[in-house]
Formats: C-alpha cells, sequence, structure tokens
C-alpha cells in the first residue's frame, strides 16, 4: 500500500509540473519527507498526506479508500439532479446535496462534483431569491404610499421573468455542458462562491 500510494504522489506531481522541493515547499514539509514517500520507504501520516495531496486537488479519502467504486451512472445522476431548480430552487438544492452527501465518500469523482454543483446551485439561490423578495415588496400597496402602482407592478413581474429565465437557462447549459464533460472524462465546470470547500 505504502508504494502505490508514493506512486500516485509521483503520478500527481509530474502531471502538475512540480518537483519534488517545489511540492515540500507547497505543502510545507521537507524534501526528504517527499523522497521518502515516493520512494515507498515510509508512509507520511495522515496530516501530511492531507497536506500533500490536497495541492493536486485530493482528498486523503480518495487517495487512501480502495473502496472507490467507479460509477459513472451516479455521476450522471448527479449531474442531472440540478434540473430539479427548475421545478423548486430549493429541491434542486436539496437532492443534490443528499446524494453527495451519501456517496461522496464511496464512489470515485462524487466529492469533487457534487460540491462544484451545491456550489453552483447555492450561487443561483442567493441572487434568484433576492430579486424575488425585492419584487414582492415592490408591489405591496403600504411600500408605495398606500399606492397601487401598475408601472411598479409591470416592471416587477417583468424583472422577475428575466431573472428566472437567466437563472433557469444557466441551469440547463450548465447541465448540458457538464453530462458532455462527463462523458468526455473531463472535470467538471461549474461557477460558483465556494461555500463547501
Amino acid at each position: 500500500m505504502e508504494n502505490s500510494i508514493g506512486k500516485k504522489l509521483k503520478n500527481y506531481r509530474v502531471k502538475a509540473g512540480y518537483s519534488q522541493e517545489e511540492l515540500a515547499g507547497q505543502a510545507g514539509v521537507s524534501l526528504r519527507t517527499v523522497q521518502r514517500f515516493e520512494n515507498g520507504e515510509t508512509t507520511p501520516r495522515g496530516d501530511t498526506i492531507k497536506r500533500l495531496f490536497q495541492i493536486f486537488g485530493k482528498s486523503p479519502e480518495e487517495v487512501l479508500d480502495w473502496s472507490h467504486e467507479e460509477n459513472k451512472g451516479f455521476l450522471y445522476t448527479l449531474v442531472l439532479s440540478g434540473l430539479l431548480f427548475l421545478f423548486s430552487p430549493l429541491l434542486g438544492l436539496v437532492i443534490p446535496l443528499v446524494l453527495w452527501l451519501n456517496r461522496r465518500n464511496k464512489i470515485a469523482g462524487v466529492d469533487y462534483l457534487g460540491k462544484k454543483l451545491i456550489n453552483f446551485q447555492l450561487t443561483l439561490l442567493i441572487p434568484y431569491y433576492t430579486f424575488r423578495l425585492i419584487s414582492y415588496l415592490r408591489m405591496i400597496p403600504s411600500l408605495n404610499h398606500g399606492e397601487v402602482n401598475i408601472g411598479y407592478f409591470q416592471n416587477s413581474i417583468k424583472g422577475l421573468l428575466w431573472v428566472t429565465m437567466i437563472v433557469f437557462g444557466l441551469v440547463i447549459l450548465l447541465t448540458a455542458i457538464n453530462a458532455y464533460r462527463l462523458y468526455k472524462n473531463q472535470p467538471a465546470v461549474y461557477f460558483g462562491i465556494p461555500f463547501i470547500k
């Protein structure tokens, strides 16, 4: 097992174009630790493994847990679950969250994909619900000097429709893009505030 993990580290390091010295410097460990680890002479403690592999976007669970199964069908399910946002924005967040929490340490790629998708959905929820709230508040007569202004009403409805179309369009577009990228074995490309790291 030690040699396999050391080989993994070396493969990630070489692919990223790092020297052993650069990797050791970024991870905050000694050069000798990296050398001994890659040569299979030792297996570092959990914190050191975390710091070394985190540079390549890998968690210790991904590296150490050999029980991760490959299940591309589940990854497609996770990507497509984002479309539930079209029926209910909160459902479009809750279902991917539940799927991610249940399988993130069991299926390869779920942890990374789930985080990206959930951060994307959360990022969309903030402007979507903020604009809805503002639109609804503008339609309340008591906030408009006791008058029902048809102009406010029309503008609020138009604005709400535009925001909804833009947000829903982004959900559909990024779902299609990421389903295609998954088919091509490429990493997900969701944007968003990193609420979950």
